[in-house]
């Protein structure tokens, strides 16, 4: 969505993510301001990843180093991943790092029928989270103004109330936690199903998973290489310009980036994301 103005419309920002689950802002006058505000008009409320730094009220920085990260939808290892996720270039590098967006609907129609039968099926995603992890995120979904404040109690009330979790207290107060997720879901604008998750995904500022099938197998190397494959011919790349905002449908459509060829200092990318579809 390019213009020449310096607003949006946000019913025509509606509309794109309804149809095609994402949608690029271009050539408007842009800031963190602005882009902060546009997620708030976008979500009921705000959500944050408990390991990123903030750099306003409602923006994260994108810090994931330089390596090529895999499609995944924003915090899609959690229970409660965001509706809607935004990206803001501020300083977009010289060349390379281009964010990649992949329809989850499209590879759910283009899935094999061995792989799809099997995907429809829940699996289960285990790793360990960090005592101050764990607190921040409760405490960002229980509404505590400190995450000091959380106690055992306060993370079994949490695990009680969602179905689908488990988790054991290690003596360092860090957790062996286990979510039981879908692969597959139609919970998204346009209620759809897509192959939407974080299988392909990165594990930058946290300990790798390990992901089972309901029967208790683990996902293989050439499991997830064949998914790899099929998703990468689905992928559309954003070629980032000063200014550019990006809004994904987090349970409809896959980011990932490209490799990052240039120094670090030369790119600033900020996140936002809301729960909850306004």
């Amino acid at each position: 969505m390019q213009s020449g103005s310096t607003r949006w419309e946000l019913s025509a920002i509606r509309e794109q993510l309804q149809q095609q689950g994402w949608t690029l802002l271009r050539g408007f006058d842009t800031d963190l301001v602005s882009f902060s505000d546009l997620i708030h008009s976008l979500s009921e409320r705000l959500t944050f990843d408990p390991a990123r730094e903030s750099v306003s009220e409602a923006a994260q920085k994108v810090d994931a180093g330089c390596e090529p990260v895999g499609l995944h939808i924003e915090n899609g290892n959690t229970p409660i991943p965001p509706e809607t996720v935004a990206f803001y270039s501020a300083l977009s590098a010289s060349h390379g790092a281009q964010t990649t967006v992949c329809d989850g609907h499209t590879v759910y129609q283009a899935l094999p029928s061995r792989l799809r039968e099997r995907l429809e099926q829940p699996y289960t995603m285990t790793r360990y989270l960090p005592e101050v992890v764990w607190r921040t995120y409760i405490a960002q979904n229980l509404q505590f103004d400190d995450a000091g404040d959380v106690t055992v109690a306060h993370l079994q009330r949490f695990i009680d109330s969602i179905p689908g979790q488990q988790y054991s207290l290690r003596e360092d107060q860090g957790i062996d936690y286990t979510l039981t997720l879908n692969a597959i879901r139609s919970d998204n604008r346009a209620n759809t199903p897509a192959f939407a998750n974080a299988l392909l995904g990165p594990s930058y500022n946290y300990e790798t998973p390990v992901y089972r099938f309901a029967d208790g197998e683990e996902f293989n190397a050439e499991l997830l290489e064949e998914l790899s494959s099929l998703c990468e011919q689905h992928i559309e790349e954003v070629q980032w310009q000063d200014g550019d905002i990006v809004i994904i449908d987090n349970k409809r459509c896959m980011h990932g980036r490209r490799a990052i060829p240039v120094d670090l200092s030369q790119r600033k990318l900020y996140i936002a994301m809301g729960v909850g579809a306004a």
